[in-house]
């Protein structure tokens, strides 16, 4: 498998000293055999004896997992609502999501519509869903790095979305880009670390359904002089660089030239990771000079589209994908440089399960890993399973797909 050519940069003072005294402090303590000396390192250091000098080569390591559209239709939010509390909670929906991503440091997923808790929570075509999704996602399932800019940011008008933004801005621990309340924390950039590493996102959306943008700093709309002037901003500031793009045809498994053109084009400026979303499909993913790891599409995380009334909707829409990739940063105290590294990336395809829930009377939603696939969940699963794998391999095979449960169920009537 391809891994990225590794990415070596001069460190600062700040960092080398913040090492130094990290080593200066290891060498008074006591290490167990094949523990790690700092946070995130790769390997075992060995035991540290008093006295000892530590390495001059330092490693730090997370693990960051991508997913697509919460495309939150009414039928989603209405399954969440209890009414005994007149709250929503979503987290039963999101169970077996929550067991496969709670050992990744950096957890993204595209958020599609927007929160306004004051307005009447809305479906298909101007959404409106309650905050309460937000909370479930990023404090109960640990989602810390999340896109706002979508065709849908604007459905609301201007002071729902602003609003929205808000929301986010008051989010802790949370890096959300996209969508600004203000002008200065549009232009402010957002930095987090993990492990020792830094990383930031930019996000961006090709339009907003023809609605105007009229105070722009709202929603961040492509444009290629603006995004080089946001990556000059944060690139020498990070370790790791992320773009988010809402972007692509919807429902189409297919990369546009569009697509492929603005790649390349955030690749050659500095750009680590891409993360694709809008077309409510997979679609594939590949090395980008081998330089830049992109994920043109994650396809939908949850949604009602298995409802639609077009077939190919009803085909591509439930069917979703974690995408799973680490980052290696290798610091290097006597050169004064750190290489960053990207490989092992995976991917593991997700279903939207939709059942009838007998004990509330009304439909409700699962979103079901491939891993743990049941023909009660979906008949065809294994023909579903290779289809959407074909496609994300359509550019670059060199990508593990988290493989099918080895004790399928093989019977229709045991599910019936």
């Amino acid at each position: 498998m391809k891994d990225k050519k590794s990415k070596t940069k001069k460190i600062t003072c700040g960092i080398i000293i913040m090492l130094l005294t990290a080593a200066i402090f290891a060498g008074c303590c006591f290490l167990h055999k094949g523990s790690s000396n700092i946070p995130g390192s790769q390997e075992g250091s060995g035991e540290i004896l008093p006295g000892t000098t530590a390495s001059p080569v330092q490693t730090y390591k997370a693990t960051l997992v991508g997913t697509g559209d919460a495309l939150l239709h009414s039928p989603i939010f209405r399954a969440a609502y209890d009414p005994s509390s007149g709250s929503y909670d979503f987290n039963h929906m999101l169970t077996y999501v929550k067991d496969e991503i709670k050992d990744c440091d950096i957890k993204y997923y595209n958020q599609e519509v927007i929160f306004d808790d004051d307005k009447p929570y809305s479906n298909y075509p101007l959404f409106n869903a309650p905050s309460a999704w937000g909370t479930n996602m990023t404090r109960d399932l640990g989602f810390n790095l999340v896109s706002l800019a979508t065709n849908h940011s604007m459905d609301c008008g201007t002071d729902s979305a602003k609003k929205s933004a808000r929301w986010w801005e008051a989010c802790e621990n949370v890096l959300a880009a996209g969508m600004a309340s203000t002008i200065e924390k549009r232009n402010e950039p957002k930095i987090a670390e993990v492990n020792g590493i830094t990383y930031s996102m930019l996000s961006y959306t090709y339009g907003t359904n023809g609605i105007p943008v009229t105070e722009n700093y709202v929603v961040n709309l492509f444009d290629k002089e603006k995004a080089l002037k946001d990556i000059r901003t944060v690139r020498d500031k990070v370790d790791v660089l992320i773009v988010a793009m809402h972007w692509g045809t919807e429902y189409s498994t297919g990369v546009t030239a569009t697509q492929k053109e603005q790649a390349k084009f955030l690749g050659e400026n500095g750009v680590d990771i891409i993360l694709g979303c809008h077309p409510h499909c997979i679609e594939p993913w590949e090395w980008i000079d081998e330089d830049t790891v992109v994920f043109y599409s994650f396809g939908n995380f949850i949604s009602n589209q298995m409802a639609a009334q077009t077939p190919i909707i009803r085909k591509v829409g439930p069917v979703g994908m974690l995408g799973f990739l680490d980052i290696t940063k290798t610091v290097n105290t006597q050169t004064n440089t750190a290489e960053i590294k990207i490989d092992n990336v995976k991917a593991e395809l997700l279903y939207t399960y939709k059942y009838y829930n007998k004990e509330r009377g009304m439909n409700d939603f699962m979103v079901i890993p491939f891993s743990r696939m049941e023909r009660k969940y979906l008949s065809n699963y294994e023909d579903v399973y290779e289809e959407f794998s074909s496609i994300l391999k359509n550019f670059d095979g060199n990508i593990t797909v988290v493989p099918l449960p080895a004790k399928a169920e093989q019977s229709l009537s045991r599910a019936s």
